[in-house]
């Protein structure tokens, strides 16, 4: 083999070499999040991934994740009862549960009575539920309002007539016709400090952190590009492999 020719092939591997440093380095970055990011979600039951939940306010604001603007809210006696989305809250305290179509809420007896327009919470004054009552519990249907008449007695206007539940809430009645001396529960305005801190609570109540972790580790979490840029990572990942080994054999020769 003449010289040229050698110093021909030296320039060759040389090159391929180069090549072959470049791919692993641009591939490194990617490699290097999909496998610790496939390690975290092997691990998603021990570090509780699946039920906590994102807390940082980029990520939240990168997802799109805004909390709604409106919401309803109805003062009893100094506290406030609001429906934001499908997350109710006492004040500042989540109530378990979803919840749609506030219509009310009282206090009755060191008790919130919290009306939906098909169901009746009973929480405690520490927020608290105490129990959910529902039509198979005798609730009338269609709550449009919730108040407390003359005698102190609770009082829902339904869309087909008026409702007095005993004392224990255990079997309705229809109501009387005077309904002149009750006191509907009506909508309120929230404070802005409060209003606030609701809002931050219900975006950090919305993204768990094993989806971040998946969005990662497919790129979704880096636009409509990510999953391309990451397939190309895979490719060069080949290609690094088999470049290397070329290069193995090369020099064996």
């Amino acid at each position: 083999m003449s010289r040229h020719h050698r110093r021909k092939q030296r320039f060759k591997l040389s090159s391929f070499y180069v090549w072959h440093r470049y791919m692993g380095v641009s591939a490194a970055v990617f490699m290097l999040i999909v496998a610790v990011t496939g390690l975290l979600l092997n691990h998603t039951e021990d570090f509780q991934f699946d039920s906590e939940q994102i807390q940082s306010n980029w990520i939240l604001d990168w997802y799109g994740i805004k909390a709604p603007d409106t919401m309803q809210t109805f003062l009893a006696g100094d506290r406030h009862v609001t429906l934001m989305g499908e997350h109710l809250y006492l004040n500042r305290r989540e109530i378990e549960g979803n919840y749609r179509q506030l219509v009310g809420a009282i206090l009755f007896k060191d008790t919130f009575i919290v009306a939906m327009s098909h169901s009746i919470l009973l929480l405690t004054q520490r927020g608290e539920l105490i129990e959910q009552l529902q039509d198979k519990d005798g609730v009338p249907a269609d709550i449009k309002q919730i108040g407390i008449d003359a005698d102190g007695a609770v009082m829902v206007r339904t869309g087909h007539g008026y409702y007095q539940p005993d004392t224990d809430f255990i079997s309705w009645k229809r109501g009387d016709e005077d309904f002149t001396g009750v006191r509907w529960a009506t909508p309120s305005l929230l404070e802005t400090r409060l209003k606030t801190a609701l809002q931050h609570h219900y975006r950090g109540e919305v993204l768990p952190v094993e989806r971040v972790i998946l969005d990662l580790h497919s790129g979704r979490f880096f636009g409509r590009l990510g999953p391309w840029l990451f397939d190309a990572a895979a490719v060069l990942l080949v290609l690094l492999s088999l470049s290397g080994g070329w290069i193995w054999l090369k020099r064996r020769r």
